[in-house]
């Protein structure tokens, strides 16, 4: 009974002495703590360094924010680096130069064939739109498309879409569009004053002309809808209400193919690049469609003063048009572009002219001399990394085993075709 009560007060003195010890470490400790915490003590500092501390310590926060605002972080958790942006290129070709060649005339600034992978849903987003005129019956082809694009494209950044149609979309189709895409789509219908014959056009000198084409064979020589189709992407798709709001657009047609994953936002290369036009395609036109265009144009860039070099690329060595232009079924482009209004000039210019009705003037031809008249080289941008087909042409890019474009064995890159402007 004595021994256990000495062990019991033996413990009690160890207990003691632990606590003591724990209390004396835990001060010192904290003591310690908010010491090194502090990024300066008032006892051992001026009042001036103790502002030059504060402010030392305000630019290292804002420079580890911007750091932090630098970064990125895709939907697996991962930080990746910002996109690369390309530097802005500003050689033009001098008035004196001799003709450039087709690819140098387009392919000043190339965009990467391995740009850094992009950050789905990132904030950063150019404030553009992805435009389609198409009609009910359509629809099938239309669906191919969408499903392919946001496959390769837009499931990833979800730019809206606007579908424009003569007439009015019926539920299913906009039931059928919907139910294929995440992104906001809006559905309009093209106004009549967009799409009709204007009052100064003579119907029946019209009429004659839609026979004589269709009796030649031209290809669409005899449908009106056409021509009405190209004079209101010539000029007013963009004066559409619900494009009105967008800087950019990218057109997409139905029955169009992709072939290869896109990593990157083409909105913001054009954007950070100072890029107005891009293309996948360059080819040339039927010319019993366009008998009076090239010199139509000619007349309204003599008039108006206009100092170009980039036209060039649309003529040959006698100063005639050589049927080169940009195929706009594709098309990523600044909607200011058409907006200015030199382009808005230019385009009443022709359409006073009565030709899109009593010609066969297609808006891809306007738009090319258009870009030739208003831009520099460098602002028109060769889409190589985007495989691209539209009916029998298509645009290839061979990016290797471990690239992400696979076009079809069977078709050839027109690229290579004589009718191609850059072979």
């Amino acid at each position: 009974m004595k021994h256990r009560f000495q062990l019991v007060l033996l413990l009690a003195f160890l207990v003691i002495i632990y606590t003591s010890s724990l209390s004396s470490w835990s001060k010192g400790a904290a003591e310690d703590l908010s010491t090194r915490n502090k990024p300066w003590s008032m006892d051992s500092h001026s009042p001036q360094q103790q502002a030059s501390s504060e402010s030392t310590l305000q630019l290292e926060l804002e420079e580890l924010l911007q750091k932090d605002d630098e970064k990125s972080i895709d939907n697996d958790g991962f930080t990746l680096p910002p996109e690369p942006v390309s530097p802005v290129k500003t050689d033009v070709i001098s008035d004196t130069a001799a003709p450039c060649t087709t690819y140098d005339c387009v392919n000043d600034n190339p965009s990467p064939l391995t740009p850094t992978l992009p950050l789905p849903g990132a904030a950063r987003k150019a404030n553009a739109v992805i435009v389609i005129l198409c009609r009910n019956s359509e629809l099938d082809d239309m669906r191919r498309s969408l499903r392919e694009f946001e496959d390769r494209f837009n499931r990833r950044y979800h730019y809206p879409y606007v579908f424009l149609n003569d007439d009015p979309f019926d539920d299913d189709f906009m039931a059928s569009i919907r139910a294929m895409t995440e992104s906001v789509v809006e559905f309009g219908q093209v106004p009549n004053e967009m799409w009709s014959v204007p009052e100064w056009v003579d119907e029946q000198r019209m009429h004659q002309c839609l026979l004589d084409y269709r009796i030649r064979g031209v290809l669409y020589g005899g449908s009106l809808s056409y021509r009405h189709m190209c004079r209101f992407n010539s000029g007013w798709f963009y004066r559409h209400p619900l494009i009105e709001k967008y800087d950019y657009y990218w057109r997409v047609e139905p029955g169009v193919h992709f072939f290869c994953d896109l990593l990157y936002d083409p909105f913001l290369y054009m954007q950070d690049n100072g890029k107005e036009y891009g293309f996948t395609i360059t080819l040339k036109e039927l010319p019993e469609t366009i008998p009076t265009l090239w010199a139509t144009t000619m007349e309204f860039a003599k008039a108006n003063r206009i100092n170009t070099t980039l036209l060039r690329f649309f003529s040959d060595e006698y100063d005639d048009y050589n049927l080169c232009h940009y195929w706009s079924n594709f098309e990523i482009a600044s909607l200011n572009l058409w907006r200015d209004p030199k382009y808005q000039a230019y385009f009443d210019y022709l359409d006073q002219t009565g030709n899109f009705f009593y010609e066969r003037w297609g808006d891809a031809i306007v738009h090319s001399l258009a870009a030739g008249m208003f831009l520099r080289k460098d602002q028109v941008h060769f889409f190589d990394d985007i495989g691209y087909q539209h009916d029998n042409f298509a645009h290839c890019t061979e990016d290797g085993n471990l690239g992400t474009c696979l076009c079809p064995l069977d078709i050839e890159n027109f690229d290579d075709n004589q009718g191609s402007c850059l072979s």
